[in-house]
């Protein structure tokens, strides 16, 4: 007898046992049939079913489970959440299955149905007092919809009873900081007096007090509260730091000072506090003292090798107009220790300047040394190192002797060479200006003066923009050519260098290879410095003003570092992710609308939409782009397109009919919202609290 044969008198005995109601004999038949794969799936449907009507429940389910995990690793999703469904019907205090309902939502972007499975598996966790499960829930929930503060006030509470005082009180400010950025100050004070109840002194709670009060008009009411805190801990250094704040927002920069020597007294390691005693000095134009409180951090940042950091901050000293020989140095030692030769340079050139005014001949000669040991094909610096040494009486006696004959040739067919380089890629400026040099240095030599008429007589047509590139040419036949070696010095000593020639140290010098980005506020000519790739602890408090700064419109260049990077961005996604890789498209448009780049995300979404398994789902992400937009008839739109995709009396259309609601709402159509919400009841009265949605429509109309 063939397999298939015994297969097909196995299903008729089961059959027939079934027929006889004789349920479970039947199951033991059907269990012969099961191999372990994907084809089972019909056999276990039907044995789950038999389950059922035995009143065996947790057979059922777990024959159910295990069809819903074949599908699942199929790649079938909708099928496995359908399984799932049937499951919390059949069991709706298996909280298992719920929390893997919402997991299946989640990841396949039904984000309001995974909020709606994830809240009610909150709230049966918190009822049954499993806090802990409960807390992972509403993170859970909040993670896909942050404006939910009803979740962030309930986990306060959880996180009250399981003893994490610190996490209750960030989440009663994150509700309280929502309130205020809604006006809503008097509910905002509600809450954050359940934090201070909680700890009294928690800066962040004192800070947004604060932040009410100045909304409020109550300046003397912040001072006091300050005030009550600090009479009862003079050394509270947090709200020693709110008070120098509040100081420095009162242009009092007297009192700020003050009150910031105070906490470094208490605490000299305070970066915070020393980075806003160094603005403070920076503006008085005292550079001295604002170097002796950056220059401790500038040692830490550069000893976890931040330069980069260290650099910024040097370079909010260097933004003055009168240079700084001390910062000057320590930038110099940060160039060296990052093997950054182009600033190196260009710092040391500064420094040395400096120097040259003082006439501090021993320093100038050190930097001359290291400049010549960076550079040593440049004349300039070899002349000024001979000539500032023989000034400080340090030749030896047969240093200064001539070269011979045959070196003297050397340097004059090889310089020569090098002119005819520049001559052949027009660069006759360059060309001449090598001449001069060596013409003062062998004035009477025959080869030389050819060359000078010979120049003369060449009229360039090179444009200035070409320039750049031909100098990188002539760059790379030289060493093609010469290679690397240094060629022997000259004994005639040109003019030294000039102040006048010298490069002007830039903010984009300093802060070239930085993370730090100046920007100068239009309102009073500060500058501000923001690092924008992330804050540890220990980082500098001007990097974490830039939330405040933005929020006062002054973010022109930070939105335009943002557009740039976007665009770069997509550039190198057009390259890899395929056209027809409609699920990438999909997640893009997520990821874009989380990030808040709404024209980026409706494009990608577009694109998914063409794939019509995705369409209603890329509709919504499109719809709820418009809606954050606030532009809600293209919202609705949208949301119109993805119901006529939908199957009419399922899940997934009732969702959209309470978006479509929703969106009417905004736009003040009460009655229109009104009937799809009770739709929505009808079909699931408990259903994202709709009764609450209708029963304040009514209030309203």
């Amino acid at each position: 007898m063939t397999d298939i044969e015994e297969r097909q008198q196995i299903e008729a005995r089961a059959r027939k046992l079934v027929k006889r109601g004789k349920n479970e004999e039947a199951v033991t038949e059907y269990k012969k049939l099961l191999t372990g794969g994907e084809q089972d799936i019909p056999i276990r449907n039907i044995m789950g079913d038999l389950y059922v009507k035995s009143g065996q429940r947790k057979k059922a389910v777990a024959e159910f489970e295990k069809i819903a995990s074949l599908y699942e690793e199929k790649g079938i999703y909708s099928k496995s959440i359908a399984t799932l469904k049937r499951v919390a019907r059949i069991e709706p205090e298996n909280l298992g299955v719920s929390r893997r309902l919402a997991d299946l939502y989640k990841s396949r972007g039904f984000k309001s149905e995974a909020i709606a499975e994830y809240s009610k598996l909150a709230k049966e966790l918190k009822k049954s007092k499993k806090n802990k499960e409960a807390i992972e829930m509403y993170e859970a929930v909040l993670k896909l919809n942050e404006d939910d503060m009803e979740s962030r006030e309930i986990l306060a509470e959880l996180y009250e009873k399981e003893g994490k005082i610190d996490s209750a009180i960030e989440k009663l400010n994150e509700v309280a900081e929502y309130k205020i950025s809604k006006e809503e100050l008097k509910d905002a004070h509600k809450v954050l007096q359940k934090a201070r109840d909680l700890r009294e002194d928690y800066p962040r709670t004192i800070t947004n007090i604060i932040e009410i009060y100045k909304k409020e008009d109550k300046r003397k009411e912040a001072f006091k509260l300050i005030s009550e805190i600090l009479n009862k801990d003079e050394k509270n250094l947090k709200a020693l730091y709110i008070l120098g704040k509040l100081y420095l927002e009162d242009k009092n920069n007297d009192k700020a000072k003050e009150v910031f020597l105070r906490i470094t007294a208490e605490s000299p390691k305070d970066i915070d506090a020393r980075v806003k005693l160094g603005k403070l000095f920076i503006e008085e134009g005292n550079l001295d003292r604002a170097f002796e409180y950056y220059e401790p951090v500038v040692d830490l940042l550069a000893r976890k090798k931040k330069e980069d950091k260290a650099i910024g901050l040097l370079g909010l000293i260097l933004l003055g107009r009168k240079p700084h020989i001390r910062t000057l140095e320590k930038l110099a030692d940060l160039y060296r220790s990052k093997g950054n030769k182009v600033n190196l340079e260009i710092v040391n050139r500064l420094i040395l300047r400096e120097y040259r005014k003082r006439q501090e001949k021993e320093k100038m000669l050190s930097v001359l040394g290291e400049l010549l040991n960076l550079f040593p094909e440049k004349e300039e610096y070899f002349n000024e190192y001979k000539k500032t040494k023989k000034e400080l009486g340090l030749f030896e006696e047969g240093e200064e002797a001539s070269l011979s004959v045959s070196e003297v040739e050397e340097v004059i067919e090889t310089t020569l060479a090098k002119v005819d380089l520049y001559i052949e890629q027009g660069l006759i400026k360059n060309a001449r200006r090598i001449l001069q040099n060596l013409n003062i240095k062998y004035p009477d030599d025959e080869k030389i003066n050819e060359k000078i008429k010979e120049l003369e007589a060449i009229a360039s047509e090179i444009h200035v923009e070409d320039i750049p590139s031909r100098l990188g040419e002539v760059k790379k036949r030289e060493t093609e050519l010469f290679g690397e070696h240094k060629q022997p010095p000259l004994p005639s000593e040109p003019a030294s260098l000039k102040p006048d020639s010298e490069e002007k140290l830039t903010a984009a010098d300093i802060f070239a290879e930085t993370d730090i980005i100046p920007i100068i506020s239009k309102q009073d000519g500060e500058k501000k410095y923001y690092d924008l790739a992330g804050r540890p602890d220990e980082e500098i408090e001007a990097i974490k003003d830039i939330y405040n700064y933005q929020l006062r419109g002054d973010t022109t260049i930070v939105e335009k570092a943002l557009s740039d990077i976007v665009s770069d961005f997509r550039k190198a996604l057009d390259e890899k992710v395929g056209k027809e890789d409609f699920d990438s498209h999909y997640n893009l448009a997520v990821a874009f609308m989380e990030q808040g780049l709404f024209d980026e995300a409706v494009e990608e979404a577009k694109i998914a939409s063409k794939d019509e398994n995705m369409a209603a789902d890329s509709f919504h992400v499109i719809s709820s782009c418009f809606r954050k937009k606030e532009d809600f008839k293209e919202a609705l739109k949208w949301l119109q397109k993805a119901i006529d995709l939908v199957e009419k009396d399922k899940e997934p259309a009732y969702s959209l009919k309470y978006e479509i609601a929703s969106v009417y709402e905004d736009l003040g159509e009460f009655k229109k919202a009104l009937g799809l919400y009770k739709e929505v009841k009808q079909w699931n009265k408990d259903y994202r609290k709709v009764k609450e949605k209708i029963n304040k429509i009514k209030k309203k109309t």
